[in-house]
């Protein structure tokens, strides 16, 4: 059953700009300031794009096809928007009151929605004609639009009990201790999500693709599971072998690498890591890694910040949403792995100079970067070569001399110069 249609107030962009430089000066406590009360306005199409508009009160508003990138909305009301086809690419969402909104073929890729409430409730859908609608989730989903894209974006602790969205696209988003009990999910993708903690109980989730996703510890109790491929998911299970077939405890083997360090290779053992499932096992702090041996392994969500790992073997490993953050990288080989909203911010992945005064230069040749943060990483003469670095941010970073032939670089936030040399980009061709 439909509500009577409530009357909109018309804006244009020169009226809202006004209105965003006040809630700007809101915002920061300055004379002139007032905050945005938008409520029940159409704002159809208009931008809000890299505008703080925090706290502001959107209730029951036509927003249908705003853009909203990389603006922040912390803690606005949506409640009952119609946001379908909205963007809000890279936006700040976090606590957000998105009941009842509808947001089919909205773009969320790279949005931070921890904290924010999507549970259903009457979903608004506006036209200049009619106005203001609400619809229950069956009616607005068979005039909608399509899914909405999700890809990438992240949803921690995320409210979307009794939310509908059939054919929706997670891939790549985190929704760790999210809840969507009651959820209908049918024909998502949530290929390489990370779920962890999640509760899916009681949802309707027929012919979804959780392909890679992260499953550990996510409750799918009296949930409908009609032909969902799970290949290659993480779950409470060890992937390949578990530490504890180790010859001797890991803290013994990294002491016995210290001493084949210092020795070069001449007492002690080269730690070997290959093919193990390192998820939730403790690194003591501090501790050197240098020229490890890890390859075909697991180390997902992995907290290897600040640790000395140069010349390290990586190759083909999962590596998904582990922080390297600060870490010591010169040289190291992550080529064929998955790295997918890892962080390497502040990390040195600059050549090393090895004895023979050869330099061995940092490989991700192959690699799967998407949504990886590279902030003021030092990448110089890094190896790019065939990697996927789809929504990947290198602000500040030094890329002098680095490779990126054949690279995919949708929607990544990377310079074209840099002060310190030349950087070395060639796209891939169209075919």
């Amino acid at each position: 059953m439909r509500r009577e249609p409530k009357p909109l107030t018309k804006i244009d962009q020169a009226a809202l700009n006004v209105i965003i430089k006040k809630h700007a000066l809101y915002r920061k406590n300055r004379a002139g300031g007032q905050r945005a009360n938008l409520a029940h306005h159409d704002l159809s199409g208009l931008s809000f794009r890299e505008c703080d508009m925090a706290n502001a009160d959107f209730s029951g508003s036509g927003m249908m096809g705003a853009n909203f990138e990389k603006a922040c909305l912390d803690d606005c009301i949506f409640f009952g928007c119609d946001l379908r086809k909205a963007i809000f690419l890279n936006a700040s969402l976090l606590r957000a009151d998105l009941r009842g909104a509808s947001l089919r073929g909205a773009i969320m890729a790279g949005a931070n929605m921890t904290g924010a409430d999507l549970r259903e409730g009457l979903y608004a859908e506006y036209n200049s004609k009619e106005g203001l609608n609400f619809a229950s989730e069956k009616e607005a989903w068979i005039a909608g639009v399509g899914g909405v894209d999700l890809r990438g974006a992240n949803m921690a602790s995320i409210k979307l009990s009794g939310a509908v969205a059939m054919n929706s696209n997670f891939e790549d988003s985190n929704l760790v201790n999210a809840k969507l009990t009651r959820a209908n999910l049918s024909g998502a993708n949530m290929s390489g999500a990370n779920m962890a903690g999640a509760d899916l109980s009681h949802c309707e989730l027929q012919n979804v693709n959780m392909r890679g996703a992260n499953l550990y510890g996510t409750v799918l109790d009296h949930s409908n599971l009609v032909n969902v491929d799970m290949t290659d998911a993480l779950t409470d299970k060890p992937v390949g072998k578990k530490i504890n077939e180790l010859p001797v405890s890991l803290p013994n083997m990294i002491k016995q690498h210290q001493v084949w360090l210092q020795s070069e290779s001449a007492e002690g053992t080269r730690l070997d890591l290959c093919g193990f499932d390192m998820r939730g096992v403790h690194i003591p702090s501090g501790s050197d890694l240098t020229m490890i041996l890890a390859e075909s392994s697991v180390w997902y969500g992995q907290d290897l910040s600040q640790i000395n790992m140069q010349a390290a073997k990586f190759k083909q490993s999962d590596l998904r949403s582990c922080n390297f953050g600060g870490a010591d990288l010169r040289g190291s080989d992550f080529s064929k792995s998955n790295l997918t909203g890892t962080k390497f911010c502040n990390a040195n992945l600059e050549p090393l100079l090895i004895s023979n005064k050869r330099p061995l230069k940092a490989n991700f040749s192959r690699a799967n970067l998407r949504y990886t943060d590279f902030s003021n990483a030092n990448l110089h003469k890094a190896d790019f070569t065939d990697a996927d670095l789809s929504f990947a941010n290198f602000e500040g970073s030094n890329l002098a001399g680095a490779v990126f032939t054949h690279a995919t670089l949708e929607k990544t936030d990377i310079p074209r110069q840099t002060d310190t040399g030349r950087v070395i980009i060639i796209e891939k061709e169209n075919k």
